[in-house]
């Protein structure tokens, strides 16, 4: 994870807490798409589990509970915080990361 992961982390979870989030609709959108992606993984490590911390804390009954103990495998990401993210709060793949994203996925490509 890259110190600007970090930054977009801390930035999602204050926005968060906020209530700066998409609707329930995209959230929803969204983590119909990342349950059935191949590379959703299982959270593990010590920054995935800071991160699913901050989700917990920030998306309290926003983000279906189902998805709370995942990440993404490509950036690492703890869905918790990227499902609900504004377009300004979202991960930027680095080029590594954007051959590994699947084609399906609901984030940007760069």
């Amino acid at each position: 994870m890259k110190p600007s992961d970090i930054t977009a982390a801390a930035n999602a979870f204050k926005d968060a807490v906020n209530g700066d989030v998409v609707d329930d609709k995209e959230i929803n959108r969204r983590v119909t798409i990342c349950k059935a992606c191949p590379q959703r993984r299982k959270v593990n490590g010590f920054v995935s589990r800071i991160s699913k911390l901050l989700g917990d804390l920030a998306n309290r009954h926003r983000v279906p509970r189902d998805i709370a103990d995942y990440k993404c495998g490509v950036c690492g990401c703890s869905l918790l915080l990227l499902t609900p993210a504004t377009e300004k709060d979202l991960h930027k793949d680095s080029p590594e990361e954007a051959k590994k994203r699947p084609r399906q996925c609901w984030l940007p490509k760069p």
